[in-house]
């Protein structure tokens, strides 16, 4: 009952989110970004506000549709403009909205100082704001890395739900969707089915795709009937089975049955001779051993 009683507050918490954010570790491993991306596209889908970061740069793979690349940031309030320059350099900062609608910023440096570079002007957002953050694979706040250290306050007062694939508990939260599977992807799909939202043929790709490497092609030893559910579930979604090679199998030893080495027959030369020496020649002239013209002398018992 408890089981079904966290499923209960799990769905509830999504669908009552008009805004969600999801957190994904530092350098997460390709099951992970996958799990994330999926979720994130699916909420997307359902007409959530959805946003996806991690707190390091993340290179997601070309076959992994619907998403370029996962920005190290989710704070999307506050536009921030960083470059390099000494504050001893600068005489004042000011700003001014024109009647053409665009916001001008005023960087004055000091006379002698030398000019801004433009060349080195970055952009990103700061102030994270939504009314539920996901968070995947972890166990404390601080294994989200630069996203922790940046948004601290909200992510302190947030609410969090955190996904694991492992029944190990987060004490960070309360609002935990733990259960032992093989993969992250097939801890999403489960969380999908009983939200019961619909996956494009994309989504349901990129995690039928995963399953099958994270599994080597269902060759370990940690599948289980909800593996297989969720195969069934993504190709009702639309996904193909991947092609796989088929293995030819290799014996180390050799058949059961084998024919036993039959050894050949001695030849004529292998046949040992007597030596002459201990041959004689009876009547006939043919040789006999010269042990057979000696006397026989035979011994019985005394009877009288």
């Amino acid at each position: 009952m408890e089981d079904n009683k966290s499923e209960i507050n799990v769905n509830n918490l999504i669908k009552s989110a008009k805004s969600i954010i999801i957190i994904l570790p530092p350098d997460p491993g390709k099951d992970l970004v996958t799990a994330g991306i999926s979720l994130h596209l699916a909420l997307k889908q359902s007409g959530k506000i959805s946003q996806i970061g991690c707190g390091s740069e993340v290179e997601v793979d070309d076959e992994t549709n619907g998403i370029k690349n996962i920005p190290d940031s989710i704070g999307s309030r506050n536009l921030i403009i960083s470059f390099d320059y000494r504050e001893e350099d600068l005489d004042k900062v000011d700003y001014d909205v024109r009647d053409d609608g665009k916001f001008y910023l005023l960087v004055k440096p000091k006379t002698g100082a030398p000019v801004p570079d433009i060349g080195g002007v970055k952009y990103s957002y700061s102030g994270a704001q939504a009314d539920l953050v996901i968070t995947l694979g972890i166990n404390s706040l601080e294994e989200l890395g630069k996203i922790y250290a940046d948004e601290k306050n909200f992510l302190d007062n947030a609410t969090i739900l955190n996904l694991n694939n492992t029944l190990r508990p987060a004490a960070f939260t309360g609002n935990l969707y733990h259960k032992n599977m093989g993969s992250f992807s097939e801890l999403v799909i489960g969380l999908l089915k009983e939200l019961k939202l619909k996956l494009n043929t994309s989504v349901s790709q990129n995690l039928l795709t995963n399953i099958y490497e994270s599994s080597n092609n269902l060759s370990t030893g940690n599948l289980t009937a909800d593996t297989f559910e969720a195969i069934a579930f993504l190709m009702r979604s639309g996904a193909h089975l991947p092609k796989t090679k088929v293995q030819t199998p290799r014996f180390s030893q050799a058949p059961f049955f084998e024919v036993p080495d039959v050894p050949s027959a001695p030849t004529e030369e292998n046949i040992p001779l007597p030596e002459e020496e201990n041959l004689s020649t009876n009547e006939a002239g043919t040789s006999i051993p010269a042990d057979w013209n000696k006397p026989k002398i035979f011994r019985v018992g005394d009877n009288g």
